[in-house]
């Protein structure tokens, strides 16, 4: 089995950042990382905002519009 070089910590830390959109729900448990790359740019919007929103339930914040 032949293994790759090890990439660049920065470079992983910039690669996620670019594509925080993407990781997002992923990170919030509310999407694989296969549904992710499957969904419209609508469903990804739509994950987006359902992880914040988990997210804002966890701290025990109120969710807007509510």
């Amino acid at each position: 089995m032949a293994y790759s070089k090890p990439a660049n910590q920065a470079e992983i830390i910039n690669e996620v950042n670019e594509n925080d959109a993407f990781w997002f729900p992923v990170i919030a448990g509310v999407a694989t990382r296969e549904e992710m790359e499957r969904a419209t740019m609508k469903e990804v919007q739509i994950l987006n905002e359902v992880a914040s929103r988990k997210l804002e339930l966890m701290r025990g914040d109120e969710i807007e519009n509510e």
